[in-house]
């Protein structure tokens, strides 16, 4: 029997077992509740001690993990951070508050209530960046200028999301930043670049271009001072140095003039002299205005010469209207003297009705890049040297204008066909490998590309220039490039 109630029983009755069988039936039932109550109360301890174990392994394991986030919190590198919906900052890490160039996160906070008015460059971008959290709810590598504690501008990229509580409703903002000020430096630098070795590449272009202008011209001065000097001997020989002899006898025969030119034997011989004189300057006349008519067809040359390669010279970036037949005889005009000492032939199928809008300078610095290369690919050619130049629409719905150069020269080889668009690459003893790269990059600054084919050594290339197609006046000639 259970204790307890073996105390109670002896307290009421004087005894520990009462007699009677009713009263032994309920004490038989007291002294279960009793035991059951006994084993329900070590249940609940046992089960008392297991669940503060676990309460405590719980929160040990709750601890060890509030100290790794702010082991996290405190020692990443990119700043972490919270803002409400008014622009104020709720919470910063070290990391966040060093970016800005404050000394910590409580410092931090203490100095920014507006961080669109306080940090941003631009304080629009804020703006821009809530409201495509709203539309999306989280934006995500977003680049901004913004300012440090001190002034000084710099480049950071955000990740930003929205936080909502249990009912969807917006609660703050979170997300984390990095400064990427060094890496957008070295951007910057690596365009500067860029743009110094296409500056370069351009003037020993144009230095290449110049010197092949110089020999033209010089070509052609080599004709004007041969027509200069046929007219000067000419002057010289002229028989007008007679006429003036001439007229020196008849004033002094003036008085008798009929008689002299009747009579004496010298006047007998004016008429037939008048007559031979006239036949002869008249030939003179025809020779002088032959070589001065030669003359003014080369000084028009040389002034085609001057203009093609100031046309050339030009700064690139505005686009200008242009025939496309104009273009083309610009790009070989600065190439005309070397085309026809190499007795090159040359092929033209140009739209010639098409007035286009391009950047002017960037198509003709690739022109007359590719004639040039055609030209020296094909100056040892044993075979028939032929230059093809197609230029017009891809087709009549085109977009897209198109320029084919073609060659019979020594061709491309394989290995080479990716390699020949590489800055400093080149195949020729004389080359520096500065045009075709150039060509390539105005190509692509125009929205376009350059491309080239080859069959092989020995069998000639073919270069595809392609960029938008613009239209000055709607076009009527279009083809299907081969």
């Amino acid at each position: 029997m259970h204790p307890l109630l073996q105390r109670q029983l002896k307290k009421c009755f004087g005894t520990a077992v009462p007699d009677g069988e009713p009263l032994r039936k309920l004490i038989e039932m007291v002294d279960a509740a009793y035991t059951h109550a006994d084993v329900d109360r070590a249940m609940v301890e046992r089960s008392m001690e297991i669940s503060s174990r676990e309460l405590h392994d719980r929160n040990e394991k709750i601890a060890a993990a509030e100290k790794k986030f702010r082991q996290i919190f405190e020692n990443v590198s990119e700043g972490i951070f919270q803002i409400d919906a008014n622009g104020k900052l709720l919470s910063a890490n070290p990391a966040m508050a060093s970016i800005f160039g404050y000394p910590n996160p409580d410092v931090l906070l203490l100095n920014l209530s507006d961080i669109a008015a306080q940090l941003f460059v631009n304080p629009a971008r804020w703006s821009e960046i809530v409201a495509e959290i709203d539309r999306h709810g989280s934006v995500t590598n977003w680049e901004s200028q913004m300012r440090r504690a001190d002034g000084a501008t710099i480049w950071v990229c955000k990740t930003i999301h929205r936080v909502e509580d249990g009912e969807s409703r917006p609660v703050y903002l979170e997300g984390t930043l990095r400064d990427i000020t060094v890496r957008k430096a070295a951007e910057a630098e690596r365009e500067q670049m860029q743009q110094r070795v296409i500056d370069v590449s351009r003037q020993a272009g144009m230095a290449e271009i110049a010197t092949g202008v110089l020999h033209n011209v010089g070509n052609v001065l080599n004709s004007v001072n041969v027509s200069v000097s046929i007219a000067v001997d000419r002057l010289r020989a002229s028989r007008l140095n007679g006429l003036g002899r001439l007229a020196t006898l008849l004033q002094e025969h003036q008085n008798d003039l009929s008689s002299f030119l009747t009579e004496d034997p010298k006047g007998k011989q004016i008429v037939p002299y008048l007559a031979s004189l006239g036949e002869s300057l008249l030939a003179e006349q025809r020779e002088i205005l032959h070589e001065l008519s030669g003359l003014i067809q080369n000084v028009d040359h040389i002034k085609q010469i001057v203009k093609s390669q100031q046309n050339f010279a030009k700064s690139s970036g505005i686009s200008e209207s242009i025939s496309l037949s104009e273009l083309v005889d610009d790009a070989l005009r600065i190439n005309a003297e070397s085309l026809e000492r190499h007795r090159i032939k040359v092929e033209r199928d140009i739209a010639t009705d098409l007035v286009v809008k391009v950047d002017k300078h960037q198509v003709l610095q690739i022109l007359v890049n590719l004639v040039s290369n055609a030209k020296h690919a094909m100056r040892c050619s044993a075979g028939e040297r032929v230059l093809t130049i197609r230029a017009g629409a891809l087709n009549a719905d085109s977009s897209r204008l198109v320029f084919i150069v073609r060659d019979t020269g020594t061709g491309i080889a394989p290995e080479n066909i990716t390699r020949i668009f590489s800055h400093g690459f080149t195949t020729r003893t004389d080359g520096h490998g500065f045009g075709l790269h150039t060509s390539a990059l105005a190509a692509k600054n125009m929205g376009g590309s350059l491309n080239a084919a080859s069959q092989g050594l020995g069998r000639g290339a073919v270069f595809t220039l392609e960029i938008p197609l613009v239209l000055e006046k709607q076009k009527e000639h279009s083809w299907k490039a081969a």
